[in-house]
């Protein structure tokens, strides 16, 4: 929040000191004014972006002001003060002083305003002993500072917070909690409902327009509704993002714009066509200037220059984003975005070019930056329009802001981009769970739940059926381990030198990793996906393993997703098949079991069943106790009678593979399995399916 002020610049109040009484405010001011707190502090808003400053932390009482309303008949702020329980007057001093109201209703009230087209102050109290009450302001009326009532508070009936009156038809309206809206004629207190206008909660100010837009702040986050009254079915449109507060109450000058043109410009606009939201009038992206901004510099305009006639030509201040690739569907681009403060950065894109930013157009959301430059990757779908489009980028310090409306800070910078579609389609491959024992090369309790993951896969292919990026995306499921194991998958016959490593993407957990995906020194490309998969879960208390014994669930999880573009694509029938050749490995520097006489680290790799190592892997390591794989003739990571230390189970669409529980050998589980394995695969190919289980010895999620 800004320092307290006596004067904020821009509203052109005019001291006038030396007086025993206020003077009035010189003029009808832009800015709106919002009381809050429980012992009252005035606040001077800008409807256009939110923004707001602290006028008088002292307004003379040590209660609450409300019902508040400014009267342009004598320029000074009238509201109800708690204090006295009486009307109350403010003006450029910022000192309430209490008003002598014959026939005062002796109660508090919180919603009331001035009207426009008479001198009177209305207020309001739900409540057959209470109603809508009228005290005539005009000091040369003979009932100046009578209280008079229109109607009872049974009779009107509304569960209300504020009210504002139209700049010009007489009639007071406001929103319920509901969001229901009303027209009342505060000549004879009867109220019209305009229906719903879609939102709801405490709307404790209202204001209004000079061109009779309707105002509404919700006390619970700020956010500021413009609601147009000319419509048939009036609906609240998000406008800005204003101050949040228990206690809240709104005053405006009715017959002033919310734009001051008088004074120096202090709001930031976008210039993309004004279909996608950039004009005042079309409820445009704006932002308060401010020490958060994109790139070197900002400016400020009165209202959006927009495209073609954008301002760019005199005043050029779209230098925070660099578009470092192109946007081609199905893959991602980079892009580099400088920033000044700590913010949010928000991202839309028009795809599919319809002339507005759509639900799914928003390929960034709520990025946390601080000054300096990032470059990060930007996703393109699949489905878009090719040719040039629009992006919005907009940076300030509020999240979760929409593509247009106002906030108090940053900046919003609009950008043509170009898009193109080479025709690539997307090949969806089976989900596979992967299961692993980790006693290799003993069998130790065959359980094959030491790690379970579940890996889904697709290839982006070109109309030249080769491979031009895959994309993997897996979860860990079960850890029964007791040592440690890192996770990885080698892509048999691809090099990292055919991988754009620059736009490789590599999220854990939904967030970009910081770690190397791609493994140096190996033949074939291993993207090594952690070292330590035990670090990422923690089972729950009082439990031993994650996921992998009766009634030991846990809320932590470990998911990753991977991109991997290659710079030539790769033919598609020579592509390794999924699930390609996953493999679990020793964490180095980690004990893994009396078999060995030293800590094994990297070189000890359990694959599938006559998958191939790495060439990383300790070869010494084979023929061990119970492995009696033969390197020389392919075969791989099987025992005397066949049986697997790990497999991968190709489960229909989205089912569940369900795990042996712990220190339960896997044939006692399903044992339909050692026949399928004894087989090659041929007999019981259906042996991990739920009806073939004992269903007391597998874990259910």
């Amino acid at each position: 929040m800004k320092n307290f002020v006596r004067i904020q610049l821009g509203l052109l109040f005019a001291v006038l000191s030396f007086q025993v009484e206020s003077a009035p405010f010189n003029n009808c001011p832009s800015k709106a004014f919002l009381i809050q707190e429980t012992v009252a502090q005035l606040y001077g808003v800008n409807l256009v972006t939110g923004d707001y400053s602290l006028l008088s932390s002292d307004l003379g009482t040590n209660n609450k002001i409300n019902g508040f309303g400014f009267n342009f008949h004598d320029n000074y702020l009238y509201g109800w003060g708690y204090e006295w329980g009486t009307l109350i007057r403010i003006g450029n001093d910022f000192q309430a002083e209490s008003l002598v109201v014959s026939n005062n209703p002796g109660t508090n009230f919180f919603v009331g305003d001035v009207a426009l087209n008479e001198n009177a102050y209305y207020m309001y109290k739900k409540g057959s002993s209470f109603g809508l009450y009228k005290i005539v302001l005009d000091e040369s009326a003979a009932d100046y500072l009578v209280s008079t009532r229109i109607i009872d508070g049974a009779s009107l009936s509304l569960a209300i917070f504020d009210l504002a009156f139209h700049p010009e038809n007489g009639f007071a309206y406001s929103v319920d909690s509901n969001g229901n809206l009303f027209r009342i004629n505060v000549s004879d207190g009867s109220a019209l409902s305009l229906g719903n206008v879609g939102v709801s909660g405490t709307f404790g100010a209202v204001y209004f327009d000079v061109n009779g837009n309707l105002y509404i702040s919700r006390n619970q986050d700020g956010q500021i509704f413009r609601i147009d009254l000319t419509v048939a079915a009036p609906a609240a449109e998000l406008f800005a993002y204003g101050p949040s507060s228990s206690n809240n109450d709104g005053a405006r000058c009715a017959i002033a714009p919310i734009v001051d043109d008088t004074l120096p410009a202090d709001t930031d606009f976008g210039d993309a066509p004004d279909s996608y939201g950039t004009t005042l009038n079309n409820n445009g992206a704006r932002h308060g200037i401010s020490l958060i901004y994109l790139g070197n510099t900002i400016d400020a305009e009165y209202d959006a220059y927009v495209f073609p006639l954008s301002d760019e030509f005199t005043a050029y201040d779209e230098d925070g984003v660099n578009f470092i690739t192109s946007f081609e569907a199905g893959l991602d681009s980079l892009v580099q975005v400088k920033v000044n403060g700590t913010g949010y950065l928000n991202i839309w894109i028009d795809w599919n070019q319809n002339g507005q930013f759509d639900a799914g157009e928003q390929p960034v959301i709520d990025r946390q930056m601080q000054t300096g430059t990032e470059i990060f990757l930007v996703e393109t779908p699949l489905n878009v329009e090719p040719g040039t489009t629009w992006a919005r980028v907009r940076y300030n310090s509020t999240a979760n802001i929409q593509a247009t409306g106002g906030v108090a800070d940053g900046e919003v910078e609009d950008y043509q981009v170009l898009v193109t579609d080479p025709g690539y389609s997307l090949v969806q491959n089976s989900p596979y769970f992967l299961a692993f024992e980790d006693n290799w090369p003993e069998k130790g309790d065959y359980d094959l739940n030491d790690v379970v993951i579940r890996l889904e896969s697709s290839l982006l292919i070109t109309s030249d059926n080769t491979v031009k990026q895959l994309n993997l995306r897996g979860e860990l499921k079960a850890y029964g381990a007791a040592y440690r194991n890192g996770f990885a998958i080698q892509l048999q016959g691809v090099s990292n030198n055919n991988i754009d490593q620059a736009m490789i993407r590599f999220d854990i957990n939904d967030q970009a990793s910081q770690t190397n995906l791609l493994e140096e020194g190996t033949n074939h490309t291993v993207l090594k996906i952690s070292n330590d998969l035990r670090k990422h879960v923690k089972p729950d208390s009082g439990c031993w393993y994650y996921k992998t014994e009766a009634g030991c669930s846990s809320s932590s999880t470990f998911t990753f997703s991977l991109k991997i573009p290659f710079i030539d694509g790769i033919a598609e029938n020579s592509f390794p098949d999924a699930p390609f050749n996953p493999f679990i490995f020793a964490t180095p520097d980690t004990f893994h079991g009396p078999a060995f006489s030293e800590n094994p680290g990297r070189g000890l790799e359990i694959h599938l069943k006559n998958k191939p190592p790495t060439s990383l892997v300790n070869v010494d390591y084979f023929g061990m106790l119970d492995d009696v794989s033969e390197p020389l003739n392919n075969l791989y990571y099987q025992a005397d009678n066949g049986l697997p230390w790990g497999v991968a189970i190709s489960t229909a669409g989205s089912e569940n593979w369900f795990h042996p529980l712990e220190w339960v050998d896997v044939m006692r589980a399903y044992p339909q399995f050692e026949d399928y394995t004894n087989s090659s695969g041929t007999l019981n190919p259906l042996w991990f399916i739920n009806n073939n289980a004992v269903l007391s010895k597998i874990y259910s999620y």
